[in-house]
């Protein structure tokens, strides 16, 4: 008679439930009852091959996994839950090349997700990793059906496949609630699977885009291309010139621009900056030579946007903000480097309002002074067509517009920077 032999899996996931609909608590999952196998009494030890082990879990447990595999940036358990070409073969009894294929396609399909995840940098991520801003709201599971697709009836089928499922997640101390949703799992041998590209939700995407996700300290002057403190200000000469590049227009020669940093309001993920603009203009009457107006940008670790009032009004309201992005064109995608070319929403396409055309390593003089690493940031504004040149760490020294009627060019002149 032959001898038994414990496999001892140690399994990591939540336990099952009966409901379609799991809440996840905060504590650890329990650990599932150890599984035994039995090698065949016809067979003798030598010539037994085990068969597989079936991780006996319920498909709820398949969101906490893919949760955990994302925040805790873990590669092989990702790519573990999703399904293999063989164990695709035997499910729709496909040739095993054609289905590693299909396999394959659906990873690379998924990709997004996991990328977006991924930090570029370890120490641009908050101290304690992902899971201090995101926790797991619930995985919701969809229908459950037979083999042949249809919705199961319990009394008569085998559960296989659950369709239109969701990983809600929640941004902590907020109400935000982002969905991954996961269209198809399937059972196989080895245990639940992840069988149809997985896709998620517009707003976490864009959250995620954003940086909203990385340290705060990522915004600070030390750390950010663009010095943001109360008091840093630029001032620039104003000169036109009109139909050609030219003929100055005498009246324009001393009018100056100055923008200063007047109010930040910090949140976790993302600044409010507020700016006060004065134009001074003398060719103007005397009462009106001075002008002040005020404009403000959201600022993420990757993104510079223009912040109109209802921006500012609802600066605690990250849902708001997000949907306010998606209609927005940043003024910077940051990193910059050059060939960058973005759109609304920070999206790359092929009607990109702003394209970065040209590093600058031959110093620009301006009056301000002789600035090397200056990038040209090239767009189209309702005024025509405009040249930002950036230098990391100063700001703007130099914006040329170019319409019908001639250019006008804004140089610095002198800046004050609070490090």
């Amino acid at each position: 008679m032959s001898s038994f032999k414990p496999i001892i899996v140690s399994l990591i996931l939540a336990a099952a439930v009966c409901s379609c609909e799991r809440h996840m608590s905060d504590a650890d999952p329990p650990l599932r009852p150890l599984i035994y196998t039995e090698l065949p009494p016809e067979k003798t030890e030598d010539e037994a091959v085990p068969p597989p082990v079936m991780i006996n879990i319920a498909p709820e447990d398949l969101g906490y996994a893919l949760f955990h595999a994302l925040i805790d940036h873990d590669r092989s358990a990702y790519e573990s839950m999703f399904i293999s070409g063989s164990e695709y073969a035997a499910l729709i009894h496909m040739q095993e090349d054609a289905a590693e294929k299909q396999a394959s396609e659906i990873l690379r399909k998924s990709e997004l997700l996991w990328t977006l995840f991924a930090p570029s940098l370890e120490a641009e991520e908050p101290i304690g990793g992902l899971s201090t801003r995101l926790r797991l709201a619930e995985f919701r599971l969809g229908k459950g059906r037979n083999l042949a697709g249809k919705i199961a009836q319990p009394e008569l089928d085998e559960l296989v496949q659950h369709w239109g499922n969701e990983l809600r997640i929640e941004l902590i101390d907020t109400d935000k609630v982002f969905t991954i949703r996961v269209p198809k799992i399937v059972r196989t041998p080895q245990g639940w699977r992840i069988a149809q590209p997985i896709e998620l939700d517009k707003t976490l995407q864009l959250f995620l885009e954003a940086g909203m996700h990385l340290k705060t300290d990522l915004l600070t002057s030390e750390h950010y291309p663009m010095p943001l403190e109360v008091g840093n200000y630029w001032k620039y000469r104003l000169e036109k010139t009109l139909g050609s590049a030219t003929e100055p227009a005498a009246d324009t020669a001393e009018t100056t621009i100055t923008d200063m940093i007047t109010d930040i309001v910090h949140r976790q993920g993302y600044w409010i900056v507020s700016f006060e603009r004065t134009l001074f203009d003398p060719s103007q009457p005397e009462t009106e030579t001075t002008s002040i107006s005020h404009f403000s940008w959201l600022v993420t670790p990757h993104m510079i946007l223009p912040c109109m009032r209802d921006c500012r009004n609802n600066a605690d309201n990250i849902s708001y903000l997000l949907g306010y992005i998606m209609r927005q064109t940043p003024y910077f995608v940051l990193p910059i480097e050059v060939g960058q070319k973005w759109s609304v929403a920070g999206q790359k396409d092929n009607y990109a309002r702003y394209e970065v055309r040209a590093f600058h390593k031959d110093p620009i003089t301006v009056p301000g002074g002789a600035f090397s690493g200056a990038y040209e940031i090239f767009g189209s504004i309702e005024e025509g067509r405009e040249s930002r040149f950036f230098v990391p760490g100063t700001g703007i020294i130099m914006r040329i517009v170019r319409s019908s009627s001639g250019q006008k060019r804004e140089v610095l002149i002198k800046h004050r920077l609070i490090l």
